[in-house]
């Protein structure tokens, strides 16, 4: 990571911002996530992988209120590691942060296993479905047995009138946060760009990745949550 970039609060908060707009509820979605890694997590000191760590929302939302937790955070995005170390260190957690520039497949494979893991709001990016199994299995090779993981991303069949539907819910939401319409109905298309596939087809991949007990435990607007553990 270039340590000579220059951190930008402004940018940092106005991403955080609009990321909120874009998933309602999103400060909820953490603590109920918090809430099943701390049911299912057997261990006090737990290893937590985050796939698609960019920003540290994680680290926010779970580092200073479980001081034995540790996380290790991969993101192929430089500038949005570098948001996330600059929060770790705002939070006082750096220690217990280790932060990866590449892909979960640039993370070496190791006896030593991680407790939990989650990938938030990345699946969706992914356009290939045999990609997006390639990374559900990479993160289900480094979980124990049993480990708790965390799948939220966009979904739906892109074809249907369901999820049309849902996106004027969406572009409605957005004009009472402060959008123009012609904004919305601008962000209503370029959300059409994101990888919508089914429901049925994102709990199949999850079987087929080594997942058991999938259960959907979130829904908002665009996105969806599934809740599930490594065989």
């Amino acid at each position: 990571m270039n340590e000579e970039n220059t951190y930008n609060p402004e940018k940092a908060l106005a991403y955080e911002r609009n990321t909120r707009i874009s998933v309602p509820t999103y400060d909820a979605l953490f603590e109920m996530i918090q809430s099943y890694f701390r049911a299912h997590i057997n261990e006090k000191e737990a290893a937590l992988l985050l796939v698609g760590a960019g920003g540290g929302n994680e680290l926010s939302a779970w580092g200073t209120s479980n001081p034995e937790w540790s996380f290790t955070g991969v993101d192929p995005s430089e500038e949005m590691l570098f948001f996330a170390k600059n929060k770790a260190v705002q939070l006082g957690i750096e220690e217990r942060v280790n932060l990866i520039e590449g892909t979960i497949e640039d993370l070496p494979l190791s006896d030593t296993k991680f407790d939990a893991a989650s990938c938030i709001l990345v699946l969706h990016f992914i356009q290939n479905i045999e990609d997006k199994l390639m990374l559900l299995k990479t993160t289900k090779k480094h979980l124990k047995p049993g480990a708790p993981f965390v799948l939220v991303c966009a979904y739906g069949d892109r074809d249907s009138t369901e999820l049309q539907n849902r996106i004027n819910v969406w572009k409605a939401f957005l004009q009472d946060a402060g959008f123009e319409k012609s904004k919305a109905d601008e962000r209503g298309k370029i959300i059409m760009n994101i990888s919508f596939i089914p429901e049925s087809q994102i709990q199949q991949l999850l079987t087929d990745a080594g997942f058991t007990n999938i259960t959907r435990f979130y829904s908002t607007a665009l996105f969806g949550g599934w809740i599930c553990h490594a065989e």
